[in-house]
């Protein structure tokens, strides 16, 4: 399948945002659209409970939907995806990983802590690729 976008996701520290900055000096057309720079600029008015974060990741989605209309290749990532938004970024064509994969030790320790606001949502239990098999064929985007 040839994709449009990427989507990342796991908690913080997992890594995301260095493996979007080195994915984007590779591609063509990258557009990174990172959680924090959303929250920031976009999603200042939610809060860190659950139904703000799937309000935060509806922006996100549509940010990327526009990046691709107008020829952009979207590297979102993000600290949770619901499944309803891991639904719709797949019919758009976008790859999702979840960086916090089963083999990663350090990983492993960060899924069973509070994220770095103090809030511990629980990701969604949906199959996707990991980090660890993204890893192995990572410029097949």
């Amino acid at each position: 399948m040839i994709y449009k976008g990427l989507w990342l996701f796991g908690l913080s520290g997992s890594g995301k945002t260095y493996l979007s900055k080195k994915i984007s000096k590779k591609i063509k057309n990258p557009f990174i659209i990172d959680g924090d720079e959303v929250r920031r600029f976009i999603s200042f008015d939610l809060g860190y409970s659950k139904s703000d974060r799937i309000k935060s990741n509806k922006r996100k989605l549509g940010l990327a939907k526009i990046a691709i209309k107008n020829g952009y290749y979207p590297i979102i990532s993000s600290v949770f995806l619901d499944l309803n938004h891991f639904l719709k970024a797949k019919k758009n064509k976008i790859r999702v990983v979840n960086v916090l994969g089963s083999k990663n030790k350090i990983n492993r320790k960060l899924a069973n802590k509070k994220n770095i606001v103090g809030i511990h949502i629980k990701q969604p239990k949906f199959k996707c690729e990991t980090f660890e098999n993204f890893s192995k064929n990572i410029f097949s985007i």
